[in-house]
Order: C-alpha cells, then structure tokens, then sequence
C-alpha cells in the first residue's frame, strides 16, 4: 500500500444492512469521544459518501460474500481469535468501506480508519472486520474495545500489523515478517533468524515498531537500537526473503 493510495475494510454480515451515517456518527460519539461526526455528501440505496475533516469516504453494501480464500489464511492464523472461521464462513454480504485522508499522515488515518470500521461495524452488527493493509480479520467488539484506547503512546499495532512469526524447516530456529507496516509509511520489518521463543520475538519486533511509528524515525542501515532488556538488534536494508523486488528492514539479534 503507497501513500496517497485508499485505505480499505470488509466488514462481513450474515444479512443486508446499510447503516444511517447518523447511527454511525453517534457511536463515534459515545464509543470513540469523536465530537465531530462524519458528514454525509451523498446518500443511496447502497452506499454513503461522506466527508470528515480531511477524510473523504464510502462505504457501500455489496450483496455477496467475500471470497473465502481471501479470509481463510487470515482465519486460521488468527491465534487472538479462534473462532473466526466458524463466524466468518457462513456470512452471506459484505461493506465494503474505503477513505482517502488528504492530509496523508498515516498514524491519524490509520485511527480515524480504525474507529469508523468499529463503528460501522457495530451499526450494521457485522460479523467481523477485515483490516485491508495487513488482511488481518477481527472480533468487531475486540476491536472496538482497543479502537476506544488509542493514544500516540499507545497505537493498537496487533490491529494494523500482522506480526507473523515462522518456524524454519530444518530446525526449530524462527523467523518473522510483518504485513502492514507500509501503510504506516515504514518499510516492512523482517527477521530471517531467531533462537528463541515465538512470544518474545514478536514482542521485540511490535517493541521496535511503536518505537518507529510514535518517535517517527527512519531506522538506518547498520543502525543498532537497544531493547529494554539489555540486548540490542542491529538494522540493516535488503530485499525481502519473500519478495526480492521489496526492501524491507532485516533484524538481527545479540
């Protein structure tokens, strides 16, 4: 995802519904402490368009089912949420909703994006709720709850960036990449290499990335920043493990 490009979610719903935007604004209201309600632009059987501040948005109701092989890896490496499949399967339509931020400052889309999916889908009593930059799916309760919580200090990371941590083939050593951090305006973090357990590896890594996303530095090349423990993980830029046209920032471990 490239700046300037539309941020996306598909919220699932087991039958047709295409909230009011007034609904919509007043859970902004009493969930999110949004004064300012989004302000409809146009208005049909199918979908709204609005404005809210330096937002321009839609969404629109589309009368069938995402495709389940988009949603059935998000579903199963979904550990937060076991059952996702289960609720997600059967789900006969969907909204569609994307937002265009002129302003172009990721962190402000990224929570506007986040309280407005919550709210939509509380409104229309969806199902679930598809973060489009990392595909992730979400419990829409969940999601409000940590949507209601954001602060700079404090950016729901598990909600926008899938933390993916590996295990290699021929040894129990791990690796970890994470999808989503380019629409945050950074490169995408990689780990080719880590003796260790899956929870502090992803740990360290969500660490490093509310460091960058909150103090807005460009990591280096060669860089070495200090971990809370002690330790430290050095910085360097190369291609992708998965995708050799992408340069990704590589960590490493002491």
């Amino acid at each position: 995802m490239h700046p300037g490009s539309p941020w996306l979610a598909l919220l699932p719903l087991d039958a047709e519904r295409l909230p009011d935007l007034e609904q919509v604004g007043a859970l902004l209201a009493e969930r999110f402490s949004e004064a300012a309600p989004p302000e409809a632009t146009s208005v049909t059987d199918r979908g709204v368009t609005f404005r809210w501040g330096s937002i321009n948005g839609n969404y629109t109701l589309v009368d069938r089912p995402i495709p389940w092989e988009r949603l059935e890896g998000p579903c199963a490496t979904a550990w937060y949420w076991p059952e996702a499949a289960p609720a997600l399967r059967g789900h006969s339509s969907h909204l569609f909703l994307t937002l265009v931020d002129d302003e172009k400052k990721p962190i402000h889309t990224a929570t506007r994006m986040t309280r407005l999916a919550a709210a939509l889908a509380l409104a229309a009593d969806a199902t679930g709720i598809v973060w489009g930059p990392s595909g992730m799916v979400h419990r829409p309760e969940d999601f409000a709850g940590l949507a209601a919580t954001i602060t700079p200090q404090d950016l729901p990371l598990h909600l926008w960036i899938d933390f993916r941590v590996t295990q290699h083939e021929d040894s129990d050593a791990l690796a970890l990449f994470t999808t989503g951090l380019e629409s945050l305006g950074h490169r995408e973090f990689e780990v080719p290499f880590y003796a260790g357990e899956a929870q502090h590896l992803a740990g360290t890594a969500y660490n490093v990335a509310h460091y960058v996303l909150e103090k807005g530095p460009i990591l280096k090349d060669g860089e070495a920043v200090g971990l809370p423990d002690g330790g430290q993980v050095n910085v360097n830029l190369g291609p992708s493990m998965i995708d050799p046209d992408q340069e990704v920032v590589q960590l490493t471990f002491e």
